[in-house]
C-alpha cells in the first residue's frame, strides 16, 4: 500500500524532471561551433601586385588567379578548409556556422631581408546566416629583373688599330662588328652585375625578359691614351613599359 502511494506521488515530478533534462540536453547538443554546416559565408577578392626585388617599384597588378586561400575555425590551430580564387580573383567559404574565423593567404613581405612569404590574415565574427565580404585584399609578389617582357639591345662595332701606332697618332687597321664581346647588365642599385652575355656574329646583343626599372649596360674598351689598360663604356637605361624595346644603337669599342 505504501509502495503504491510513493509511486503515485513521485512519478509526475520525476517525469517533469526527465522531460526538462532532455530539453536542456537537446538545446545544448544543437549548439554548433564554428565550422561547416551552417548558412553563412565569407568571401573576398584577391588582387596580386608585382614589384621589383626590393619592393621600390610597382610593376603591374592583376586579379590573383588560382590563389590558395585558407580558413581556420574558431580557436583551432589546424586548418579548417581551403579554396582557390577564380579567374577574377574571387573566393568564398560557404555553409559556415556563426562564430569567429580567421582567413589568410601567403604573400611576399617588403620588410623581409630573406625574401620569405608571410601570412596575411583577417579575423572576423560571423553572424547567423551572414554573408560577409572582406572586400579587396592585396597579395604582393616580388619579381626578378628578368621576369618581364621588355628588351635592351645594341650592336658592338670594333675599331682595331695598327700595333705599331700609338696615341695620339693612331692608325686604323680595320673596323668590324665585334663577335663574342662581353656585355654586362646591372638592375637598379645592385652591387654586382646581374647578367653577362656575348655579342653575336654580327655584333648584336640582346637582354630580354626585363621588368621596368633602371638599368646600367656596360662593356670594356682598350684605353688608347695609355693612361690605363681598360675603360668601361656605360649606358644608363630607364625601362618604363612592360614590353618596351630600348635600342642603344652602335657602341664603338677600340682595340690596340
Amino acid at each position: 500500500m505504501l509502495h503504491q502511494l510513493f509511486r503515485e506521488r513521485m512519478l509526475p515530478g520525476f517525469v517533469v524532471f526527465i522531460a526538462f533534462s532532455l530539453t536542456v540536453f537537446t538545446a545544448v547538443s544543437c549548439e554548433k561551433s564554428e565550422g561547416l554546416g551552417g548558412t553563412g559565408s565569407i568571401s573576398g577578392t584577391v588582387k596580386e601586385q608585382y614589384y621589383n626585388d626590393d619592393y621600390s617599384l610597382l610593376i603591374y597588378e592583376k586579379p590573383a588567379v588560382d590563389e590558395e586561400v585558407f580558413i581556420v575555425f574558431g580557436d583551432e590551430k589546424a586548418l579548417g578548409n581551403r579554396v582557390r580564387t577564380n579567374m577574377h580573383g574571387q573566393f568564398m567559404f560557404k555553409y559556415l556556422y556563426p562564430g569567429k574565423y580567421e582567413v589568410y593567404f601567403l604573400s611576399g613581405d617588403s620588410a623581409s631581408v630573406l625574401d620569405l612569404d608571410v601570412e596575411l590574415s583577417w579575423t572576423v565574427e560571423l553572424g547567423k546566416g551572414e554573408d560577409l565580404n572582406l572586400g579587396e585584399l592585396v597579395k604582393m609578389t616580388p619579381l626578378d629583373f628578368d621576369d618581364g617582357t621588355a628588351m635592351i639591345k645594341g650592336r658592338v662595332k670594333v675599331i682595331d688599330y695598327v700595333d705599331a701606332s700609338a696615341w695620339p697618332n693612331l692608325v686604323i687597321e680595320k673596323t668590324y662588328y665585334g663577335t663574342e664581346q662581353e656585355v654586362y647588365l646591372t638592375y637598379g642599385d645592385h652591387a654586382f652585375y646581374d647578367e653577362r652575355i656575348r655579342s653575336q656574329f654580327d655584333g648584336t646583343f640582346e637582354f630580354g625578359g626585363l621588368i621596368p626599372g633602371n638599368y646600367l649596360v656596360f662593356l670594356y674598351s682598350d684605353e688608347v691614351t695609355g693612361e690605363s689598360d681598360k675603360v668601361a663604356l656605360k649606358f644608363e637605361v630607364s625601362v618604363t613599359g612592360l614590353e618596351q624595346l630600348v635600342d642603344l644603337g652602335e657602341i664603338v669599342i677600340e682595340k690596340l
